[in-house]
């Protein structure tokens, strides 16, 4: 049964305002913080699965993981607590919609918008990867916006969580919380869970959806829904095809990203976004481009990204001969001068 509003939550502190979405596991609510005046929302597992102990303990699980992430670009968890043998997850409250309301309105984001949502979200997904943290779900709907348009990863309920992070074992059973079949890479699909590289192809997947309009392969195409047996041998068969409303380059990164053998991906996000920028600058305005690979440099170090090369000796050489002219230049002018 769903809370009704004007339900209050832990002594008073949470009022309940409406219901947002009811999934397999729980009920989404909005509810006011009366202490902070301020509005956020409420996860509850479902009574019936709370005494699941397994699912329990996934449930505490992912909202102690969540607690412990601060990144612009990951949805923020306040707080956990049980009530009347009930499992609540208070979670910051994003007001700007999911990706996949955005999509299903517009369809086809401009190339650029595209990009900088792209971008966001490698910087999430590299914050959660250098944790040891793959997401397992990324999909449109766990992608959500805050009022100022910053995209933010929600629900790692199914996620790959080192026991050194959470400092508690857990191992997911192959049928239990697979994920979204049309964003799964293949190996994901026989069991692998712990290689980043599989939110990398889920990544890459959303981004074919934004400048394309459609999902990169093609699932329902006939309009009547495909088994999930015939869903599954799409992602391990067929070959997404380049966009030809896309720059070569632009379909040549998310091609690759998109390859069924991850050794052929990206090693990292980190790598994807740097070619990702690269690709998109000469077709966005200036200054979106320079933002773009800005933000891809400031990653990390040159060995940390795929390509980005070093100047050749006699090239740095040049440029010292040259400053050291100006400079001997500048101190003649100073010395002669009355």
């Amino acid at each position: 049964m769903t809370l009704l509003r004007g339900t209050l939550l832990r002594e008073g502190r949470y009022e309940i305002q409406e219901l947002l979405a009811q999934g397999g596991f729980g009920f989404i609510y909005l509810a006011l913080d009366r202490c902070r005046g301020r509005q956020v929302v409420l996860k509850e597992l479902l009574p019936a699965l709370a005494i699941d102990t397994q699912v329990q303990r996934r449930f505490a699980r992912e909202g102690r993981a969540m607690h412990r992430l601060h990144s612009p670009h990951i949805a923020r968890v306040e707080a956990t607590f049980r009530e009347q043998g009930n499992e609540y997850m208070v979670i910051e409250y994003l007001s700007g919609g999911s990706l996949a309301d955005r999509l299903e309105r517009e369809r086809r984001l401009p190339l650029g918008e595209a990009a900088r949502i792209a971008v966001a979200l490698c910087d999430g997904l590299d914050y959660l990867h250098q944790r040891g943290i793959v997401h397992c779900d990324l999909n449109p709907s766990n992608i959500l916006f805050d009022a100022q348009g910053r995209p933010k990863l929600i629900d790692l309920g199914i996620a790959h969580v080192p026991d050194t992070f959470v400092h508690r074992s857990w191992q997911t059973e192959h049928d239990f919380g697979l994920g979204t079949v049309s964003y799964m890479a293949p190996e994901q699909l026989m069991g692998q869970r712990d290689d980043p590289r599989i939110d990398l192809y889920a990544l890459a997947a959303i981004c074919y959806d934004m400048v394309s309009g459609r999902h990169y392969l093609h699932f329902d195409m006939s309009g009547t829904p495909l088994t999930q047996a015939e869903n599954i041998l799409r992602v391990q068969s067929e070959t997404p095809e380049p966009l030809s409303n896309l720059p070569p380059e632009v379909n040549h990164v998310l091609l690759r990203a998109l390859a069924k053998d991850p050794q052929v991906r990206y090693p990292n996000v980190v790598a994807f976004r740097h070619a990702l920028a690269q690709a998109f600058v000469p077709h966005l305005p200036s200054e979106q481009g320079i933002q773009l690979v800005a933000s891809s440099a400031a990653a990390g170090g040159a060995d940390e990204v795929e390509g980005r090369g070093e100047w050749p000796a006699w090239v740095v050489a040049a440029l010292l001969a040259v400053n050291v002219s100006v400079i001997l230049l500048l101190a003649c002018l100073m010395l002669c001068a009355p």
